[in-house]
């Protein structure tokens, strides 16, 4: 099969660079949008903080043995600290398993930047990725569970949730204490479980908001096309455009303007503005995306590189580094992990999915 991709790959070289040529970068104006801008380090003492989430899992015939970690690091002037939460279970097959693991993931990362905030000052927190995205995206069997049990979930269940986790530091998946409850009432309840999980995950996410100006979501890739208009990612044709230190200048977007009510918090979710920019670090170092979830001026943006460039090397946040690569769940640390639980034991072909 080798043999005949690379027999492809030499017919069809000329093709394909034909269509690479045939990206429009240099017909894009991006004058307008971008700032070249040297981006000095702030002399301001400034408590940082960064985190990121990971999750993995092994197949078995009767279940899924999964593992999720998140940490958080803050760095002040005097030391660096770092906050760690941890779960491994076992989940049975169903067709939503890969959005409510992805789900469990995002709530113990914000859970786990929650604890950072009681229990460290925080001036700065950078989060890994989308937090907009994470809000607006629909949820798993929205459309299919009935509007009747989603009623009776958010008039019975959701209450209860609201005060544990108010009156909870824990970093779990709190939902999880409804299973028994849940599995009584409905005859679905697998669907009647997500849904309960996905108001946890917003429930945290507008906690999480509050926090407003010490939060700044940053992503290394971004598809959007919110600038230009065009086929091909903003991220990139302003990667095109300069090589210079900069940003661009910002773009508003209205949480209003989604065309769905959340079935929680939603007025104060609606009524937030996220701050959408690109910006490099350094120069002929990488684009970054910015979101911020407040309208932040130019001003605003110039301070908030100055604090983050003071914890950068190479145009990326040190401590968001170091996050993503201390929490990843590796193949083997999941291995060890299933060793541990006694799985390895029985892996034999009754066991083993794959």
């Amino acid at each position: 099969m080798l043999d005949s991709l690379y027999e492809k790959a030499l017919k069809k070289r000329d093709n394909i660079h034909q269509k690479l040529e045939g990206i429009e970068y240099s017909q894009v104006d991006a004058s307008q949008q971008w700032i070249d801008y040297p981006i000095a380090e702030s002399n301001l003492d400034v408590n940082i903080g960064a985190g990121d989430g990971s999750i993995n899992k092994r197949k078995f015939l009767p279940f899924i043995f999964y593992a999720i970690d998140a940490e958080g690091i803050i760095h002040s002037s005097e030391s660096l600290k770092k906050i760690e939460s941890s779960e491994i279970d076992i989940i049975f097959h169903h067709k939503y398993v890969e959005d409510r693991l992805r789900s469990y993931m995002g709530i113990f990362e914000i859970k786990n930047a929650l604890k950072m905030f009681n229990q460290h000052h925080v001036d700065l927190f950078l989060f890994d990725g989308s937090i907009l995205g994470n809000l607006i995206r629909p949820f798993p069997i929205e459309k299919e569970l009935k509007e009747q049990v989603k009623e009776i979930i958010r008039e019975k269940y959701l209450p209860i949730l609201e005060e544990k986790l108010i009156n909870s530091s824990d970093v779990e998946i709190t939902s999880s204490k409804f299973v028994s409850e849940i599995s009584k009432e409905f005859k679905d309840d697998t669907e009647a479980m997500i849904y309960l999980e996905n108001l946890e995950n917003l429930l945290v996410i507008s906690e999480l908001m509050k926090e407003n100006k010490k939060i700044v979501a940053i992503s290394k890739t971004s598809t959007s096309t919110e600038y230009f208009d065009r086929k091909i990612p903003d991220i990139a044709i302003f990667d095109m455009h300069s090589k210079k230190q900069g940003y661009s200048k910002p773009r508003y977007s209205n949480v209003s303007e989604v065309k769905r009510d959340f079935p929680v918090r939603n007025d104060f979710l609606k009524s937030m503005i996220f701050t959408i920019f690109y910006a490099r670090l350094d120069d002929h170092k990488n684009i970054l995306k910015f979101e911020l979830p407040y309208q932040a001026t130019a001003e605003d943006i110039k301070d908030l590189l100055k604090s983050i460039k003071n914890v950068s090397a190479e145009g990326y946040p040190l401590l968001l580094k170091k996050a993503h690569k201390d929490v990843v769940i590796r193949k083997n640390d999941l291995e060890n992990l299933s060793k541990i639980m006694g799985f390895m034991e029985k892996s034999g072909r009754e066991m083993l999915n794959e």
